[in-house]
C-alpha cells in the first residue's frame, strides 16, 4: 500500500466505527434475545444464517460478474441498500410476531436482503481503506472495528431489552452508511486542503494540473500502488492467499458460536464477563494486528501472512482436539475460538486489502471473488454440517487444517520473479512515476480526464481496468488513449513509457 506507516486520522477512525457497527448489526440479528423467536421459528427446518449467507453470496457474485454495473448504480445503491437492509432486519425481527404475512417467507426475505446489505457495506469500507490509507493504517482500522463491536455487544446483550435490541439492529445499517458517507466527505475535504497547500508552492498547481489524480468510485483521491508491475507468481500467490483466508474464516466462524444463529452464547448473562469477552479478546486483536500483520508489511507475499495463518491454525487445532469439552475446558475453548474468529476476520480483510493493491483486476471483482469463496464455504458448512455429529465436524476441521498447510507449502515454494524490486523501493518509484506523469500532462496540455487515464496507463493498468476504475465505456477509454498518444507524439504504450523514463 502506498504509505506503510500508521498515521492517526479521522477517516480511519470513522472506518473502524463503521465496520464495528456493521458487525454489531449482524451479531444482534443472530445471537440476541430480540431475534430469538424468529430464529427458533425457522430452526425447525433450517438455520436462519443460511439465508443471510445466501444474500452475501448473491452480492459477491454481482461484485465479481458485473463490477461496472454496480459502480454505475452506486449513486442509487448508496441510499437504497441501507434502507432496504434496515427493512429486511425489521422483517426478520417481526416475522413471527405477526400474522398478516407468512412468517417464514417474511423472515427469509428479510435475511436475504440483510445479507446483501451487510457485505455491500463492509466492502465499501474495505475499498475506502485500501484506496486511501496505508497498509498499516488499514490493518489498524479493521482491527479497530473488531474491537469496537466487543463492548457494544456486551452491553446490549446484557442490559438492552429484546425490543430495544431489535430497534437498534434496524437502525444499524443506516448508521453504518451515514458513517461511511461522513468518512468519504472528510477524506475529500482533507485531500482538497492538501491540494490547496500544494498549489501555493507548486507551479503546476497554478495550471490546475496537480489537482488531477486517480479517484475511487467514491470520489476520494487514491494512494498510488506500491508496485507498478507484479509477476505471474505473485498474482498466483495472491489468489491462493485469498482462497485460504476465505476458507479459514468460513470454517472458524462455523465452529464458533457465531456459526449457527440462535445461539446467544454469553450475551444473555447480566454478569458481564469483561475479562473474557472484552479485555482479553481486544488485547489479543491489537497484539495480533501489530505483531503478525503490521510488522510484516514489507515482507514478500509468500511469507507475509504465514505467521498469522499458523497462529490461527493453532487455535483451530486446540479446538479440534477437544471433542467433548466440559466445565472449565468449555469456557477456555469458548474464549479461544472467539479470539481465533477475530483473528481470522482481521486476516481475511487484510488479505483483501493487499489483493486490491497487488492484482491488476477491478476492485469489485477482487472483493467479489474473496466473498464467493467465503460465502460458498459457509453455506456448504450450514447445509452439510449444521446438524452433523461432532466426529464429522472434527474431520472437516482437520481437513481444513491439511488444506491450509498444503496451500501454504505451495505458496512458499512458488517461484518469485527474479530481480523483483522490494516494496521499500516500490513506493518512491510509483510516486516518481506519478509526479513525472503530472509534469508531462502539463507539458502536453492533457485534459483532466486524459491525465487520469495517462497516470493509470503509466502504472501498468490495462484498458479494461481503467474502464472499470474510472467508470468509462470502452470507446471512451480508447478515445482518451488516442488523444494522449496524439498530443504526446507517440504511437503506442511502449513509446509513451520511453518518453516517461527518458
Amino acid at each position: 500500500m502506498g504509505n506503510r506507516g500508521l498515521h492517526s486520522n479521522p477517516v480511519g477512525v470513522l472506518a473502524s466505527c463503521g465496520l464495528g457497527l456493521n458487525l454489531v448489526w449482524c451479531t444482534l440479528m443472530g445471537h440476541t434475545l430480540g431475534f430469538m423467536s424468529s430464529a427458533a421459528g425457522m430452526d425447525a427446518w433450517v438455520n436462519p444464517r443460511l439465508f443471510f449467507l445466501a444474500g452475501i453470496l448473491v452480492c459477491t457474485v454481482a461484485f465479481a460478474a458485473a463490477p461496472r454495473t454496480l459502480k454505475h448504480a452506486d449513486g442509487v445503491l448508496r441510499f437504497v441498500l441501507p434502507l432496504l437492509s434496515a427493512f429486511g432486519t425489521a422483517c426478520f425481527g417481526m416475522s413471527f410476531h405477526q400474522t398478516f404475512f407468512e412468517p417464514g417467507a417474511l423472515a427469509v426475505g428479510g435475511l436475504f436482503v440483510a445479507g446483501v446489505g451487510y457485505f455491500w457495506l463492509a466492502a465499501r469500507y474495505i475499498l475506502l481503506l485500501a484506496r486511501t490509507q496505508g497498509y498499516v493504517c488499514a490493518v489498524g482500522s479493521i482491527a479497530g472495528g473488531l474491537v469496537v463491536k466487543l463492548p457494544i455487544l456486551l452491553v446490549l446483550g446484557a442490559f438492552a431489552s429484546p425490543t430495544v435490541q431489535v430497534v437498534i439492529a434496524i437502525i444499524m445499517p443506516v448508521a453504518t452508511a451515514l458513517l461511511f458517507e461522513t468518512a468519504c466527505a472528510m477524506a475529500r475535504d482533507r485531500a482538497d486542503r492538501a491540494e490547496e497547500e500544494r498549489a501555493e508552492h507548486a507551479p503546476l498547481a497554478a495550471a490546475g494540473i496537480d489537482e488531477v489524480c486517480v479517484r475511487t468510485v467514491f470520489g476520494v483521491p487514491a494512494v498510488p500502488r506500491t508496485r507498478k508491475h507484479t509477476s505471474a507468481a505473485e498474482r498466483r500467490t495472491m489468489f491462493v492467499l485469498l482462497a485460504i483466508a476465505a476458507v479459514v474464516l468460513a470454517v472458524i466462524r462455523s465452529v464458533s458460536y457465531l456459526g449457527m444463529w440462535g445461539d446467544t452464547n454469553a450475551s444473555i448473562s447480566t454478569a458481564l464477563p469483561w475479562l473474557t469477552a472484552l479485555v482479553i479478546p481486544a488485547a489479543c486483536v491489537v497484539v495480533f494486528a501489530y505483531a503478525a500483520l503490521a510488522l510484516l508489511a514489507d515482507a514478500a507475499l509468500p511469507i507475509r501472512f504465514q505467521p498469522a495463518l499458523l497462529l490461527i491454525l493453532v487455535g483451530l487445532f486446540v479446538v479440534a482436539i477437544q471433542a467433548n469439552p466440559t466445565g472449565a475446558s468449555l469456557g477456555f475453548l469458548t474464549v479461544v475460538i472467539q479470539i481465533d474468529e477475530l483473528f481470522a476476520h482481521l486476516l481475511f480483510w487484510t488479505v483483501v486489502v493487499t489483493a486490491l493493491d497487488v492484482l491488476d483486476v477491478p476492485s469489485y471483482r477482487v472483493m467479489g471473488a474473496a466473498g464467493i469463496v467465503y460465502a460458498g464455504a459457509s453455506v456448504a458448512w450450514v447445509l452439510l454440517l449444521g446438524r452433523a455429529a461432532i466426529v464429522d465436524t472434527l474431520l472437516v476441521m482437520l481437513a481444513t487444517y491439511a488444506f491450509v498447510t498444503v496451500a501454504l507449502c505451495a505458496v512458499w515454494f512458488m517461484p518469485n520473479r527474479k530481480g523483483a524490486s522490494s516494496d521499500e523501493d516500490a513506493v518512491p518509484l510509483v510516486q516518481t512515476v506519478s509526479d513525472t506523469c503530472l509534469e508531462l500532462a502539463g507539458r502536453y496540455a492533457l485534459s483532466p480526464r486524459e491525465t487520469e487515464v495517462f497516470v493509470l496507463l503509466a502504472q501498468g493498468r490495462t484498458r479494461a481496468f481503467i474502464q472499470d476504475e474510472l467508470v468509462l465505456s470502452g470507446s471512451t477509454v480508447k478515445t482518451h488513449v488516442s488523444h494522449i498518444y496524439a498530443k504526446m507524439g507517440v504511437h503506442d504504450r511502449q513509446e509513451m513509457m520511453d518518453l516517461i523514463w527518458s
